[in-house]
C-alpha cells in the first residue's frame, strides 16, 4: 500500500467537493436558524436555496465540460470548479432532504426535525466516503 501524502490530499479535487457540500448545507442551516426566511420572494413566488443549488450546478457544470483540458491542467482551477459544484449539490440536497421528509407541511419548524439532520449527516458521510475513494484510486502523477 502506498503512502499518501497530505499535499496530494489537499490537491484532491474530491475534497472540495466534500468540503463545497457540507459548508453549504452548515451555511443553510446556520442562515435559517439565525433567523433568515426559507425563501426568498419576488412578485409572489418564493425561490428557496433549491434554486440557488441549481443555477450552481448548472454553470459548473457548463464550465467543467466547455473548459476540460484547461482545467485538467490547473488543479486549483480544478477545486474552485468541485467546491463550487459541492456547493451547489449541498444546496439541493438540503432543500430535497426538507421537502421529502415533511412534505406538506412546510414550514420552520418542521425544518429542524432530527430526520432531516440525520440525513443531511449521512449525505456528508456519504459525500466524505467518496472522498476516501477517491484519494485511493486517483492516478498518482
Amino acid at each position: 500500500m502506498t503512502k499518501i501524502s497530505e499535499k496530494k490530499i489537499i490537491e484532491q479535487p474530491s475534497l472540495y467537493l466534500l468540503l463545497g457540500i457540507a459548508s453549504a448545507i452548515v451555511i443553510a442551516r446556520l442562515y435559517v436558524y439565525l433567523g433568515g426566511n426559507l425563501g426568498l420572494g419576488y412578485g409572489g413566488i418564493k425561490f428557496h436555496h433549491i434554486f440557488l443549488g441549481i443555477i450552481l450546478v448548472i454553470v459548473t457544470g457548463i464550465v467543467f465540460f466547455t473548459l476540460d483540458e484547461q482545467l485538467r491542467r490547473n488543479n486549483k482551477a480544478m477545486c474552485v470548479t468541485a467546491f463550487a459544484f459541492g456547493f451547489g449539490v449541498g444546496l439541493i440536497s438540503d432543500e430535497v432532504n426538507f421537502l421529502i421528509s415533511i412534505g406538506q407541511y412546510y414550514n420552520l419548524s418542521n425544518y429542524y426535525q432530527p430526520i432531516n439532520l440525520y440525513t443531511d449527516v449521512a449525505f456528508i458521510a456519504f459525500a466524505f466516503l467518496l472522498f476516501i475513494f477517491s484519494v485511493f484510486t486517483r492516478k498518482r502523477k
